[in-house]
């Protein structure tokens, strides 16, 4: 692997990252407010003074005014920095993880292709975790970009491997079916399946539909048996810390939104209400952990599962 240029590209990458973690900010401050993503210009929202390029500089920019604005000095939200830069870190870190599979196709068309698309993903799975963090809300447009991607991501693998897109049976010619599209179908499949079985134990919605969507979202990304294991570990994860949180006494009760407003029920989209916490933040960092180190994750599994039938000595 040449080290020089494993370097360049994670620069260039974490550059990128942080361009596009500027854009991301803009997604997740508007889309859940329903605002167009291009008008108004980039603006302070308490002066509503229209921001130059000096003062949108990602990172730089909000180090240099110190969190403040130029015009009026009303403090800016650490969010914003914190967004640019943990996308920039994402994008460096699918970069190293896919350099590190395929380190003698750098320079290649096919691997800048899937890095993109990765990258992609990850910008789409980190919009999500915080407008569901925030609104207990799914843009269902943001996932459906996270689906493009990864069905993109297998198909530009198979061009980057040089691996036949068909194969010929008896003189058939059938093509090749991407494992994203079951990968999608078993996603949605099961967070509807959930929602099915909590509707009829507690008589109410457990889960809201657009962690479907997330589901659909990871499963073409990491295929079936990748994203069972996702779904798993975001499982455990939402357990464990919602556990603490009830605990703590910090989780909060929900209602959903337009409730307080007087809205009539058929105006109100159907969330669980009462105690709740969203389930979407948990399955998108999930996804991207294991998205991050696939071979890794399948490798140790693998020499665990072999420990547990063949070598732990509580089994006969």
């Amino acid at each position: 692997m040449n080290t020089a240029q494993l370097m360049i590209g994670a620069v260039t990458a974490f550059l990128y990252g942080i361009v596009v973690g500027s854009f991301l900010n803009v997604c997740i401050y508007r889309l859940p407010q329903g605002e167009s993503l291009s008008s108004p210009p980039s603006h302070c929202p308490k002066c509503q003074t229209r921001l130059r390029p000096r003062d949108l500089v990602p990172l730089f920019s909000f180090l240099a005014l110190r969190g403040k604005c130029r015009y009026c000095g009303v403090s800016i939200s650490w969010r914003y920095f914190t967004i640019e830069f943990i996308t920039g870190l994402l994008f460096t870190a699918f970069w190293l993880a896919l350099a590190w599979q395929f380190p003698d196709r750098l320079a290649t068309a096919p691997f800048l292709f899937i890095v993109v698309m990765a990258c992609i993903f990850a910008a789409a799975m980190l919009v999500t975790f915080m407008i569901d963090l925030d609104t207990t809300y799914v843009i269902e447009p943001v996932t459906w970009v996270a689906m493009a991607a990864g069905l993109c991501f297998e198909l530009g693998s198979k061009w980057l491997r040089i691996e036949p897109v068909a194969f010929t049976i008896g003189g058939l010619t059938i093509p090749y079916l991407p494992a994203a599209v079951p990968g999608m179908a078993l996603g949605f499949l099961v967070f509807v399946l959930m929602d099915l079985f909590g509707r009829l134990i507690f008589r109410k919605p457990s889960m809201g539909l657009g962690d479907a969507y997330i589901g659909a979202a990871i499963g073409a990304m990491l295929g079936p048996q990748l994203a069972l294991l996702s779904f798993g570990i975001a499982i455990i994860f939402g357990a464990v810390i919602g556990v603490a949180l009830m605990i703590a006494g910090t989780l909060q009760r929900r209602t959903a939104p337009g409730a307080e407003e007087g809205k009539s029920p058929e105006d109100i989209e159907e969330l669980p209400q009462g105690t709740y916490m969203p389930f979407g933040p948990f399955l998108t960092a999930s996804a991207v952990l294991v998205a991050l180190a696939p071979v890794w994750v399948s490798t140790h599994l693998a020499q665990l599962w072999h420990w547990w039938i063949y070598q732990n000595p509580f089994v006969s």
